[in-house]
C-alpha cells in the first residue's frame, strides 16, 4: 500500500450520497477514501451482511456500486466532479462478509471530458472484482 497523502474530499454536490454519507455497507462506519497518489485512491471497510447476494457474499449489485463509488472518489481527489457514462464489472471471486477488504481506484486517462478508470476490490491481497469505466465531467450549474 502507497502512503496515504490526504483523505478524499468530496464535492459539495455529492454531499447526500446514499452509498458515502450514510452507513451503506455496514452498521459501524461510512466510507471514507484515502488519496494515494495522484487520480488514486483507496478504502478499507468490512461489508456486513446487509449487502449479503447469496449466502455469506456480497451482492453483485452491491460490488458494481463499490467500484462506481471508487472511482467517482479517485476523480475527486483529483477535484473532478464527474458522472459515471459506462462500467463494465468482472467478477473474479465472491467478495467475501465480515472480512476486512480494499477497494482501490485509478484514473488510468483523460480523453476530451471522458475520464477512463480502473477499480479492484481485494480480499487479504488477492482480487476478487475488477472493474473498468468512463466517466464524464459535470457541467456546473448555472
Amino acid at each position: 500500500m502507497s502512503a496515504v497523502i490526504s483523505t478524499v474530499v468530496r464535492p459539495k454536490n455529492y454531499q447526500h450520497s446514499a452509498v458515502c454519507h450514510r452507513r451503506f455497507f455496514n452498521d459501524d462506519s461510512t466510507l471514507e477514501y484515502q488519496h494515494l497518489t495522484p487520480g488514486e485512491v483507496q478504502a478499507l471497510l468490512i461489508a456486513s451482511d446487509k449487502t449479503q447476494g447469496f449466502d455469506g457474499v456480497m451482492h453483485g449489485g452491491v460490488v458494481s456500486t463499490l467500484h462506481d463509488s471508487a472511482m467517482a472518489h479517485s476523480l475527486f481527489a483529483l477535484e473532478v466532479s464527474a458522472m459515471t457514462a459506462e462500467l463494465t464489472v468482472r467478477f473474479i471471486k465472491p467478495v467475501p462478509l465480515n472480512t476486512e477488504l480494499t477497494v482501490s481506484a485509478r484514473r488510468v486517462k483523460l480523453r476530451k471530458n471522458v475520464h477512463y478508470l480502473e477499480s479492484e476490490i481485494r480480499v487479504n491481497g488477492v482480487i476478487c472484482s475488477s472493474a473498468c469505466g468512463k466517466f464524464i465531467s459535470a457541467r456546473p450549474k448555472t
